[in-house]
């Protein structure tokens, strides 16, 4: 019943929780990612003004969990 109750309060954080829309973040270690590859940050900053590819680009909103 305990794990019931804690995926209860889980969808009821989630339901509450800001996300940015139309950001989707694969990085699960950084505290901003809601779990579902959202991001909960308030802004991002994406810095490497010479990427070409998208991996070439990073996160300067990133905090490791």
């Amino acid at each position: 019943r305990s794990s019931d109750l804690t995926d209860f309060k889980e969808a009821i954080k989630m339901q509450d929780e800001k996300i940015l829309e139309g950001i989707c973040c694969e990085v699960e270690n950084c505290v901003h990612n809601n779990g579902n590859c959202c991001c909960t940050a308030q802004e991002i900053k994406v810095k490497n003004r010479m990427a070409v590819l998208g991996e070439e680009t990073m996160c300067e909103t990133f905090e490791e969990v």
